[in-house]
């Protein structure tokens, strides 16, 4: 599931990076002084021009123009104006002003630069409304502004002596004032670029190329934008362009912004585009707002729609809304976004995706509540926080109707090719901090399926524990607590499981493609081993493991024909009948202890129809073989009877062991163990000893004198069967 949802990263981070990149060119220093330093640099040029304008062609020599400019901004700023253009009137029918190549200095400390420049500044007002007492100004003509913001490693900025002393308050417009209705025709800025530089925080953006043209100002009416610029964070190497169009309502006085029928339009470096249109969209830069009730946006072909709302905008954004994502690829969204698709088991998965969600987050958090994402043929309803965006931490409670992971997982190798070692994660752990809870109705992992799972995720430190963690499972259920300790130098790794009333046939099939168990099994394991791979955490496995089935049967042997086939061959009869190759149980028990990937049964015990088997033995988990001696003890039941081999054997014990291949098991019944026990028992017989004949004696079976007597008749017969063994061995050896 993570790599499918790999895909909303991408987008995250570019959306972060659009917010994050273009608050942070706004937020050095105070913004609001910032904001007010940029338009009122503006806004002083158009009122300087309107004045110049009207008064100064019938007052005032050029030269000596400049140079009363300069002196005044000087004396209230302590900033030098330099005028090193033109300085043009025009009378008729224009009143007009046109300056060239403008500049004022930087602040002391901040270079020789100029803090701000203007190549050329245009304005007209026409002559004929004058007499009217009417203010009808033409288009004001900014082209090649140049503003140099810069916070020093003190965090001063080089515009801080120049909003000192300006006043929060927009002067009273006077209704007496003759000229109190002004009109202007529009604003033209072009080629403009605004640099800023924060030494304290690190960061270095750049505004350049901006163009805005507006329609005409102060009528009481919504006004056209088009603006136009590239922004670029200089220190990530990143850029965006950026275009806007708007029907705009402005009130400078209350700093208030609405946009209609708002079109934006971003191309980033990588080639990314994103475009977003909303009917509505306000800001209040006084009171930190902005929202949008409504909005749609296209993102490397997504198709999103929503609603925004955004307070404290400024100083420490915070923001909350709606979001829904029509149907897409993921596919090919990460194609798109130059992401390198994962390859799937099933390549047909990541084609089909929608999303819907309520948000809420700020600058370092993020919230999705009512998350709900159809992936495929799944559907993943629930939460999803996501906190400290440089070292995210995530925290989810997530609900899944039915998922196949092992479609999404990378495909399976090769049947033909060995075996492949699979890492232990250690690195990948690194810096992870998630907590959460996914219930899954239908659940298929690792070729098994689960039903109604419980998963409980931790991962911190770079230890992960699965816990709780329960599901039904093959007719029964699982329970169990999974930890992964990765950061000891060797990874730890601890399993405590248990399963109850599991059809155990079913599970054998889908885990190793084999049915040759089955019944309903009972059982635990709780084992803990260290190592870098699978193999070697395999080999070092330490714990216990029990295992008990019920009314069950193993498939491709037949223990009892097997033990009359061996008894007919040694006595030189014809084997019996062949029979279907299992055998069936009522019960079969093991337990034993883990050491080194090694279990070592301390209690095997089988109920079969004829036999109840009894032994020891070993088997090793990590190369799935096994080594059991087993004695079986024949029962002696009425079907015996009609079996000449069977009823020979009834009432005995039959040593034989299993051995080889977990899957496929070989038997081999011990007839020298047999017919020594057999010996045993006719020596003592014969010599009025033994349980049988001291009972039919009517004798106590704990009479000293018959003990020592049996017990020396027992040693005799051992020693007696022992050295012919030797011989035997001898005269093979002498035959080879």
């Amino acid at each position: 599931m993570q790599d499918s949802i790999a895909p909303w990263s991408g987008l995250y981070r570019h959306q972060q990076y659009l917010f994050s990149g273009a608050l942070n060119i706004l937020r050095g220093g105070s913004m609001k002084r910032l904001f007010k330093i940029v338009l009122g640099t503006v806004g002083a040029v158009i009122l300087l021009l309107v004045v110049a304008a009207i008064v100064l062609p019938l007052v005032y020599d050029t030269e000596d123009l400049k140079q009363a400019i300069a002196t005044q901004l000087n004396k209230q700023t302590g900033r030098e104006l330099r005028i090193d253009g033109d300085l043009d009137f025009s009378v008729f029918p224009w009143l007009a002003v046109e300056v060239n190549d403008l500049s004022i200095s930087n602040a002391p400390g901040f270079g020789e630069q100029p803090f701000a420049s203007i190549e050329t500044a245009r304005m007209g007002v026409a002559l004929m409304p004058l007499f009217k007492k009417q203010l009808v100004a033409d288009e004001v003509v900014l082209t090649g502004l140049r503003l140099d913001l810069a916070v020093n490693a003190d965090g001063l900025s080089n515009w801080d002596d120049l909003a000192a002393g300006a006043s929060t308050k927009a002067p009273a417009v006077d209704s007496a004032d003759p000229f109190a209705s002004r009109q202007i025709a529009g604003l033209n800025i072009r080629d403009a670029q605004i640099e800023f530089q924060d030494q304290q925080a690190g960061s270095h953006y750049r505004i350049s190329g901006f163009s805005m043209q507006t329609g005409a100002l102060g009528i009481a009416a919504p006004v056209p934008v088009e603006l136009s610029m590239a922004l670029e964070d200089l220190a990530a190497g990143s850029r965006m362009d950026i275009s806007l169009s708007a029907v705009t309502v402005l009130d400078l006085k209350l700093e208030s912004y609405t946009f209609n029928d708002l079109e934006l339009e971003i191309q980033e470096g990588d080639g990314q585009a994103i475009s977003l249109q909303a009917p509505h969209a306000q800001a209040n830069l006084a009171a930190q707002t902005f929202s949008m009730d409504a909005f749609t946006a296209q993102l490397s072909g997504l198709q999103v729609e929503g609603g925004l709302k955004a307070s404290n905008i400024l100083d420490a954004p915070a923001f909350s809304g709606t979001l829904r994502v029509a149907e897409f690829s993921p596919a090919k969204l990460m194609q798109a976004m130059a992401m390198e698709a994962p390859v799937t088991a099933d390549p047909s998965v990541l084609q089909s995706a929608r999303l819907s969600t309520v948000f809420d987050g700020n600058s370092s958090q993020l919230a999705l509540s009512d998350f709900e994402l159809d992936l495929d043929q799944s559907r993943i309803t629930g939460m999803l926080n996501i906190r400290n965006f440089d070292q995210p931490g995530i925290l989810f409670d997530l609900d899944i109707d039915s998922i196949d992971i092992d479609r999404y997982l990378e495909p399976a190798a090769d049947e033909s090719a060995e075996t492949t070692d699979v890492a232990i994660p250690q690195d990948e752990l690194q810096d992870l901090d998630i907590q959460g809870t996914l219930r899954v109705a239908a659940l298929r992992l690792a070729d098994l399926d689960l039903t109604d799972a419980v998963i409980g995720l931790t991962v911190v430190d770079k230890k992960l524990q699965l816990n709780p963690l329960t599901a039904g499972f093959y007719g029964g259920t699982y329970s169990g607590n999974i930890a992964l300790d990765a950061s000891l130098p060797k990874p730890r790794i601890t399993l405590d499981e248990k399963v109850e009333s599991i059809d155990f046939q079913r599970l054998v099939a889908d885990l190793v493609d084999n049915e040759s168990i089955s019944g309903t099994a009972f059982g635990h394991i709780k084992v803990r081993g260290r190592g870098h791979s699978s193999s070697e955490v395999l080999g070092t496995l330490k714990g216990n493991l029990g295992l008990t089935l019920d009314e069950g049967a193993l498939e491709g042997i037949n223990v009892w024909y097997e033990i009359r086939r061996a008894l007919a061959k040694y006595k030189g009869l014809p084997a019996p009948e062949e029979e279907e190759n299992r055998t069936v149980f009522a019960r079969m028990k093991l337990a034993g202890k883990v050491e080194n990937g090694v279990l070592t049964t301390r209690e095997l015990i089988g109920e079969l129809p004829f036999l109840t088997v009894q032994g020891n033995g070993t088997i090793d988990l990590g190369q799935l073989k096994l080594d059991l001696g087993l004695v079986a003890a024949v029962r002696n039941v009425p079907e015996l009877v009609q079996d000449p081999l069977a009823a020979d054997l009834k009432g005995r014990s039959v040593p034989f062991r299993v051995s080889g291949a977990l899957d496929k098991p070989k038997i081999s019944v011990d007839w020298e163990e047999l017919l020594k026990g057999e010996a045993k028992d006719r020596l003592l017989k014969e010599l009025g000893l033994g349980a049988s004949s001291k009972d039919a004696a009517g004798g106590d079976p704990a009479d000293s004198d018959d003990d020592d007597l049996e017990k020396t008749a027992i040693s005799l017969l051992d020693g007696f069967l022992r050295s012919k063994e030797e011989e035997k061995d001898e005269d093979s050896d002498d035959d080879g």
